[in-house]
């Protein structure tokens, strides 16, 4: 597939699972991919090992909870496309498990620098090049099923990504006239390292399986294909809207991942896991 041939994007959290996914999945098809993230030396790795499946990516590492370094990593960016820009996938995040009363200001904050405030300023000076390029383009935000059912343990969280998805109806509106698309992705429970401890608690994953009409926990490339998809001609009529990708797991109401008794205000949070005896 060839459908990206001749256009550049970035991907931001992309040395993680499904930024990682997304890169490949967008330079396959191939466009020419600046990829972001925290952790310059593990990025740097993965390019290391896409070159040598013959895929070209540039990393710039920053980090997003930085007004600064998000304005010097477009900078590299604007090296790499020569100014222009065709697509964005806004994936980087953070998230915490934690009792809503335990959350303090600063981790609070770090969750809106980064899932909120962050990612509108990195979509931001995307559409900005996207705009002066005036071929219009494509942004794809990652937020998350949980920006639309409640889950204990990550009030944070899901606040921060609630926020993606009114940003996503407010930008695709105001962005239309130049031809800039603008679609969420809300992924259900990924197998991620930010999923994974939980995972590996006995009988979480098979209670979350056994809740789910497919039957399995999702793939990081089951994200990142939707994301291509998105930004894709496919998509070409398709703006401000929300795709989830949950395997059917908010179907029958959304899937818990930690249970307490409510009748105790003492009762601790566990790792939720439905018992047959």
């Amino acid at each position: 597939m060839g459908d990206f041939q001749g256009r550049t994007g970035l991907v931001t959290g992309a040395a993680g699972g499904m930024g990682a996914a997304a890169v490949r999945a967008f330079a396959l098809r191939g466009a020419k991919v600046v990829a972001l993230d925290r952790r310059a030396e593990d990025l740097e790795a993965l390019c290391q090992t896409w070159r040598g499946e013959g895929i070209e990516v540039e990393p710039v590492g920053y980090d997003q909870g930085d007004p600064e370094s998000i304005e010097r990593a477009f900078q590299a960016v604007d090296a790499v496309g020569g100014g222009t820009l065709d697509f964005c996938f806004a994936n980087a995040g953070y998230g915490r498990y934690r009792a809503a009363m335990d959350v303090d200001a600063r981790e609070w904050k770090r969750h809106m620098d980064i899932n909120l405030t962050g990612t509108f300023l990195v979509v931001q000076a995307a559409a900005k090049r996207m705009i002066a390029g005036g071929r219009g383009g494509a942004v794809v935000m990652n937020a998350s099923s949980g920006a639309v059912f409640p889950t204990d343990m990550l009030s944070a969280y899901c606040a921060s990504k609630a926020g993606l998805v009114m940003l996503v109806k407010i930008l695709a509106s105001e962005l239309g006239a130049h031809r800039i698309r603008v679609n969420a992705v809300l992924p259900g429970v990924i197998d991620t390292p930010m999923t994974e401890s939980l995972m590996a608690v006995e009988g979480v994953r098979e209670t979350l399986t056994a809740a789910t009409p497919l039957g399995r926990a999702g793939l990081p490339d089951d994200v990142a294909q939707a994301a291509a998809f998105l930004c894709s001609d496919a998509a070409s009529y398709v703006t401000g809207t929300t795709l989830l990708i949950d395997g059917g797991q908010t179907l029958h109401g959304y899937p818990r991942w930690f249970s307490t008794d409510h009748r105790d205000a003492a009762a601790p949070w566990t790792p939720h896991v439905e018992r047959t005896s």
